[in-house]
């Protein structure tokens, strides 16, 4: 398994590489030149539902399975909002996983979603190049050095976009409230086994102030999923690779969404709202 630091190495090079084709003053024109970031939380979190629904447009999956063939990224997230998801990830990471800033703009084209970018952010580069593509949530990953996080973090909301702290371990949650994160993933999938453990999200929500929006991200195979992630306090469910290998991904969509809604889960969803 690479190490984080071999991958945020990559990625960094990789923003450079694009850094020397388009400079960050015209990135940051660009994003002046955009619409104005829609603001997810009154999305993410709701009360007329338990558990909201972030579907994610993805080339390749965690074990690295190539999804590649799936079909047109704006295509698949119109099927996405016609089946009442809450917002769009889209996995934008150009080596292993095999995204694109292309699919992002696909999909912001699309649909007045919401949309996440999904890639591993390492530089501030890579922020203003999310939001000048049209992202309104942007994800980082509490792995970063503190100072880095909290400095990445600061820069997507100066942007007027949200910053998802993607975290794996109770410290990396503690480690994003601290940085000023709001809305956290707990990646339920062990970085080096690849083996989902929804157990995680139990433990690492544990140390979350109420406030703090919880998404499950992985391990999300359906309905049933999404229900006991609900029970588990769980705010906003991520899921990918699950409704791209459905046959029909809006109809599984509308699934999961109905789960998120099931009358007898909306009593533990009374949190303090943002």
């Amino acid at each position: 398994m690479t190490s984080f630091e071999a991958m945020a190495a990559d990625a960094r090079a990789a923003a450079d590489r694009r850094a020397s084709r388009v400079p960050l003053a015209r990135l940051r024109e660009s994003s002046r030149l955009v619409p104005g970031a829609i603001s997810a939380l009154p999305s993410l979190r709701t009360d007329d539902r338990a558990v909201t629904v972030i579907a994610e447009v993805k080339r390749s999956t965690a074990t690295f399975a190539d999804l590649s063939g799936v079909g047109d990224p704006g295509m698949l997230a119109c099927f996405y909002a016609a089946g009442g998801a809450a917002s769009v990830s889209v996995v934008t990471g150009p080596s292993s996983t095999r995204g694109s800033l292309k699919d992002l703009d696909a999909v912001r084209a699309a649909v007045d979603l919401p949309v996440l970018a999904n890639d591993l952010v390492v530089t501030p580069y890579q922020v203003h190049e999310a939001r000048a593509h049209g992202a309104d949530l942007l994800m980082l990953d509490a792995r970063l050095e503190a100072l880095v996080l909290e400095g990445l973090i600061e820069r997507v909301h100066s942007l007027g976009m949200s910053a998802v702290v993607r975290a794996r371990t109770r410290r990396d949650a503690l480690i994003a409230v601290e940085a000023g994160a709001r809305i956290i993933a707990i990646d339920t999938r062990d970085p080096d086994t690849l083996a989902v453990d929804c157990g995680l999200f139990d433990q690492v929500t544990d140390v979350l102030p109420a406030q703090v929006v919880r998404i499950a991200a992985g391990g999300v195979r359906g309905p049933h999923d999404v229900m006991s992630f609900a029970r588990c306090g769980a705010d906003v469910v991520l899921v990918g690779e699950a409704i791209i290998r459905s046959t029909d991904p809006q109809q599984f969509v509308a699934e999961l969404v109905a789960a998120g809604a099931h009358p007898a889960l909306i009593p533990s969803a009374h949190r303090e709202v943002l």
